[in-house]
């Protein structure tokens, strides 16, 4: 059977984060793709089979480069940084609600050749095939400041009381920028958090208790399906203030759990809280 893999790219800044996802069916991914980063800049794809039936392919970062790469750093999230054939089967089934997929972060020293060509050459499959991330020094501009008469309806501005007790100048947050940090944030560590095992049903009930997920998805002690509730609550959310007390419930849940769940809660936080600080300029407000 013929596979599909796809780099694509969620974050654009200080640091790039590049996904390798795989599945049967190339569209299907994409559609994926497309309806949980809409953002994300899509890279390159290819096709391979499995070597053997019930194996595994691995990305292998230790191949000498053609191309110079003064000055990057190519950080995997996981190693060995392995997709198997099994998980990549199960994708679209109940249980396989994200299809399988491998994170890498690039960053970019200031005196760093001006473009990475960075190759990685796919292990297990049954005819040689390297994948290639492709990334530039020059970024993005910042937006432009907004005109607090003219934001748009996914821009909410709130004022912040001055130290006289006055209201300051209102500060513009972009309410959808916000909920795709926290997204990213979730879907970058995803594998580590879907690494608690037990307790699952006690983090359920936790959940349920709070208004979070549904009873159904209580009783499918579910990682996945956990998060995914959480996140699919976001659609439903337009004030900073509705998000910040959404994600406090959610990290509270947590932390009730106690053990390596309260640790998860109190990392989580720090990378929303600092992840919403660098790229927005704003204070993200999580009461635990």
């Amino acid at each position: 059977m013929t596979y599909a893999g796809l780099i694509y790219y969620q974050e654009k800044g200080v640091e790039d984060l590049v996904v390798f996802a795989a599945a049967r069916d190339l569209n299907a991914l994409i559609e994926f793709i497309k309806s949980d980063f809409p953002g994300a800049e899509r890279g390159q794809y290819v096709y391979f089979r499995f070597e053997d039936n019930d194996g595994c392919i691995e990305l292998k970062f230790d191949t000498p480069q053609e191309k110079d790469i003064t000055g990057w750093t190519i950080d995997p999230h996981m190693k060995p940084c392995r997709l198997h054939r099994c998980d990549v089967n199960g994708f679209g089934e109940a249980n396989y609600p994200l299809p399988p997929s491998c994170l890498i972060s690039v960053f970019a020293s200031p005196d760093a050749v001006p473009t990475l060509h960075y190759s990685i050459p796919l292990e297990g499959v049954a005819d040689p095939v390297s994948l290639y991330i492709h990334r530039s020094l020059q970024r993005n501009p910042p937006p432009p400041s907004i005109d607090p008469t003219t934001f748009s309806s996914n821009t909410i501005t709130e004022a912040t009381a001055s130290s006289t007790g006055g209201a300051s100048a209102p500060d513009t947050v972009d309410v959808e920028r916000v909920k795709k940090i926290i997204n990213d944030v979730l879907v970058s560590h995803f594998a580590v958090l879907n690494d608690l095992k037990t307790s699952l049903s006690d983090l359920g009930n936790q959940l349920f208790a709070t208004e979070l997920i549904s009873d159904e998805v209580r009783e499918t002690r579910s990682m996945e399906k956990f998060i995914g509730e959480f996140k699919a609550s976001f659609n439903f959310l337009d004030e900073m203030s509705e998000i910040q007390d959404h994600c406090t419930k959610f990290l509270n849940s947590f932390i009730a759990v106690r053990g390596g769940y309260a640790n998860a809660a109190k990392f989580l936080r720090k990378k929303w809280i600092g992840a919403i600080k660098t790229k927005l300029g704003t204070d993200f407000i999580l009461d635990i």
